[in-house]
C-alpha cells in the first residue's frame, strides 16, 4: 500500500471527474492523459445563470471530494480558475463567484492553501 501526501492529487479514474473538467490525451490515445483542464468552462451572457451554474459546478466538486477523499482537488480547480482568468485578462465573473461562494462554505481554507502554495513557489513576487 502506498501512502500519498495530502497535497498530492491522485486520479484513478478520469471518467469520474466533474463535468467542468476536460482531458487532453497524448496522441489521441484515450488511455494516456497528458493534461487535465480543471476549469474547462466559459461564462455566458446571463449573469444569474452563470452564478447558478458556478454553484452547480461547486456541488459537483464537493461530491467529487467526498467520494475521493481528496480535498486538494478543490485547490487544483481554484488554481486553474486563476490561470484562466489571467490568460484571458479578465476578472472573476458570476460563474467563478458562484463556484467560490459555494466552495467557501464547505472548504473555507482552500483559498488560503492556494495562496500558501503560491507563496512557496514564487516568494519574491508576493513581497
Amino acid at each position: 500500500m502506498t501512502i500519498e501526501p495530502a497535497d498530492v492529487l491522485v486520479i484513478d479514474r478520469t471518467g469520474d471527474l466533474p463535468t467542468f473538467c476536460a482531458l487532453a490525451y497524448q496522441d489521441n490515445n484515450p488511455s494516456v492523459v497528458s493534461w487535465i483542464d480543471f476549469w474547462a468552462v466559459e461564462p455566458c451572457s446571463n449573469v444569474e445563470g452563470d452564478y447558478v451554474r458556478g454553484q452547480h459546478y461547486a456541488d459537483e466538486a464537493i461530491r467529487h471530494v467526498r467520494i475521493t477523499a481528496q480535498p486538494v482537488f478543490i485547490e487544483c480547480v481554484l488554481m486553474f480558475i486563476g490561470i484562466k482568468l489571467r490568460e484571458t485578462d479578465r476578472c472573476a465573473g458570476a460563474l467563478e463567484h458562484g463556484f467560490i461562494d459555494r466552495i467557501a462554505d464547505h472548504f473555507p481554507r482552500a483559498m488560503d492553501n492556494v495562496l500558501v502554495r503560491l507563496a512557496r513557489r514564487y516568494p519574491k513576487t508576493l513581497n
